[in-house]
């Protein structure tokens, strides 16, 4: 052995030798083999004052990365041997073996093999080798029935505990086909930070009863009557919304109060909000009604606002509609003839002016 620089064994011509059969005992395998090429390379540095190369060297040397490829190389192996079982019915000719032996004059050796064949945890071992033979690892589903309707839609149930906390939602009445429907979710509220409920998705049943041909008011007092834990089964809406928009901060230069504004889709659901107030607009995806929320009161749940577009309408109708007065500030109070989606809280109250209020 010659002695390096550094103090270590210079490996000789017998340790280049062994290599070969101690990096991997597959010579096909690529990382036995790249890692012997590493260590060829490296004894033409390991004399040399290179940096790293000795502590490298032993690295690759060392007894558990050794071990370590010994176990790939094995795995390989027997990943490349496929192994096939010789019967996938060892339990089946175990039962023929035993009614043979029952058959052939007795001896202790063929009374002792008969009690090995009908011991239970060698049963349950030839059944257990019959399971992985046969690659019986799932349980088999029944086949689909041949008369389902191509038309059905698929529904998804929602559960929702409201805790005493508003749902954030509110229904409307489709006006061709009557299906009742979740005309907008309110940002903040439980049903938009459960992300289960859509603006468009269809009721089909609330807490197990069938809103089919219900009308709203009705089912606001299913809802009402219920408590904890409230179910929904609907048809999702194809394509769910997104709102993609930036949150815009304003500063109001009106007042405006829900309860005397009869155009607003759902009068509970509305922000008042005065002169000089911050607002947060959290979604405008509604060309005519924003939620929004003030700025002191960001933990609680978004309220409809008039839109600027629906406001500057307002203004406009309200200056033709009025003998010239003078006026400090403008309310928006101003009633207008808009059609207008009826929604209503399916929490709180029946929101048009139309409808009597309740408490859920």
């Amino acid at each position: 052995m010659i002695q390096s620089d550094k103090g270590s064994d210079l490996p000789d011509e017998k340790d280049k030798k062994d290599e070969k059969f101690s990096t991997g005992t597959n010579p096909e395998n690529g990382i036995s083999h790249l890692l012997r090429l590493v260590l060829q390379e490296l004894n033409l540095f390991y004399t040399r004052d290179v940096n790293g190369v000795c502590l490298l060297y032993d690295l690759l040397h060392s007894p558990w990365l050794q071990a370590l490829l010994k176990v790939y190389d094995s795995l390989q192996e027997f990943k490349e041997k496929k192994f096939v079982p010789a019967t996938t019915h060892a339990q089946a000719l175990s039962c023929e073996v035993v009614k043979i032996l029952h058959e052939t004059p007795k001896s202790p050796e063929i009374q002792e093999l008969r009690q090995i064949l009908q011991v239970p945890h060698f049963k349950a071992l030839l059944s257990a080798h019959d399971t992985v033979a046969q690659k019986d690892f799932e349980p088999l589903l029944p086949p689909l029935p041949d008369n389902i309707p191509e038309s059905e839609e698929a529904m998804r149930i929602v559960c929702l505990v409201k805790n005493q906390q508003p749902l954030g939602a509110t229904i409307k009445r489709h006006e061709m086909t009557g299906d009742i429907l979740v005309a907008r979710v309110i940002h903040g509220g439980l049903a938009e930070r459960s992300g289960l409920l859509y603006a468009g998705d269809k009721l089909v049943e609330v807490n197990g009863v069938s809103v089919e041909g219900l009308d709203p008011e009705q089912v606001i007092h299913i809802l009402a009557m219920s408590r904890g834990t409230i179910m929904f089964k609907v048809v999702p809406v194809s394509d769910p919304p997104v709102n993609s928009q930036k949150t815009v901060y304003v500063r109001a230069m009106i007042e405006y109060w829900p309860q005397e504004d009869p155009t607003i889709p759902c009068m509970d659901a509305g922000l008042p909000f005065q002169k000089g107030d911050i607002l947060q607009i959290v979604d405008q995806n509604d060309a005519l009604w924003w939620q929004a929320r003030k700025i002191s009161d960001l933990g609680t749940c978004a309220g409809l606002i008039p839109s600027n577009q629906l406001l500057k309408r307002k203004q406009r109708e309200f200056w033709w509609s009025q003998p010239y007065q003078s006026y400090n500030h403008l309310r928006s109070t101003i009633s207008i003839s808009m059609e207008e989606d009826d929604d209503m809280k399916i929490d709180e109250k029946c929101v048009e002016a139309d409808e009597e209020t309740f408490e859920s």
